[in-house]
């Protein structure tokens, strides 16, 4: 078979959330940019990057008029089994990405987030039902989809990508800081 020319793409490839390339998709008061968050877009253009935008679970099990929710409201077998099915859309992308030799460089994720948290996520201490105020307790474990999504890449038996979780809920620090850190990351994990 004879062999493709070469073209410019970089190769590399970033999953991310969804939301961080559409606030649309995020719950409301949470939204800490209009559209997107450009700056996360930019670092990676930047790098030579390309994004892969994985599915807001939360828009698609309960859509875009639901109210904040947390992460012990969102662990059960339904919306598990809707995270599961998304996530394994996204090993198959990661699969085929593996056997052409690219390299997913990392998963951007929103830390705090009851679905995309990766070391922490939002919870309701008081049970179930419409909480009053915005849910701001995190507790120290991921969120359902992130779960999810590394069971789903062990079981296939591909390597974990290194996962990093921007934590957009933190009002101490500003967007400048959340990306100033982030590009740290990127730029070690591609050597730069």
């Amino acid at each position: 078979m004879p062999q493709r020319n070469e073209d410019d793409r970089s190769k590399k490839i970033v999953f991310v959330s969804n939301c961080l390339l559409n606030a649309n998709n995020k719950v409301q008061e949470f939204a800490r940019y209009s559209g997107m968050f450009t700056e996360v877009v930019r670092t990676l253009d930047k790098y030579g990057v390309g994004i892969m935008q994985m599915p807001c679970p939360e828009v698609l099990h309960i859509g875009c008029q639901r109210w904040w929710h947390s992460r012990n409201l969102y662990d059960n077998a339904g919306f598990r089994h809707c995270c599961r099915k998304l996530a394994e859309q996204m090993v198959d992308y990661m699969e085929n990405y593996a056997i052409v030799g690219y390299d997913v460089v990392a998963v951007l994720v929103c830390d705090g987030s009851p679905t995309c948290g990766l070391t922490v996520s939002s919870y309701y201490e008081n049970g179930g039902g419409h909480p009053a105020e915005p849910v701001r307790s995190l507790r120290r474990q991921p969120g359902i989809y992130t779960e999810e999504l590394l069971k789903a890449i062990e079981a296939r038996g591909l390597p974990v990508p290194p996962m990093y979780g921007l934590l957009m809920d933190d009002r101490e620090k500003t967007n400048e800081q959340i990306i100033a850190e982030f590009d740290a990351f990127i730029r070690t994990r591609l050597g730069a």
